[in-house]
C-alpha cells in the first residue's frame, strides 16, 4: 500500500500550501510596512475601479504575480518587492502618502 505522504500529488499540494501561506505573509507585510488599511477598498477602487475587492485582495493578488512560484519565493526579496510595489502604485498616479 502506498502511504499518502510518498505520492507526488501530496508533496505537491503541500508545496503549493505552503506557497500560498508565505505569500500571504508577503501580503501583510507589504500591507504593515506601507500602512494600508487591509479592510478599506480605496486603494483598490482608485486601482481597478471596475473589480470590487478590498485593499488586502488588491496587495494579495498582485504579490501573487510577483511570486508565481515556490522558486520565486525562494529568490524574493521583501525591500526589492516593495519597492516594485510603490513604484506600481506610483505608476497608477497614487501618492504614497495617502495609501489608505
Amino acid at each position: 500500500m502506498i502511504q499518502i505522504e510518498q505520492t507526488r500529488e501530496y508533496k505537491t499540494y503541500l508545496l503549493n500550501k505552503s506557497l500560498n501561506q508565505q505569500v500571504k505573509r508577503m501580503a501583510v507585510y507589504l500591507m504593515t510596512t506601507l500602512f494600508i488599511d487591509p479592510h478599506s477598498n480605496q486603494l483598490a477602487a482608485a486601482i481597478q475601479p471596475a473589480i470590487q475587492q478590498d485593499n488586502a485582495e488588491l496587495v494579495l493578488d498582485w504579490v501573487r504575480q510577483q511570486v508565481c512560484c515556490a522558486s520565486c519565493m525562494q529568490e524574493a526579496d521583501f525591500k526589492a518587492l516593495q519597492r516594485d510595489f510603490v513604484r506600481w502604485l506610483l505608476s497608477h498616479d497614487i501618492p504614497v502618502g495617502e495609501l489608505q
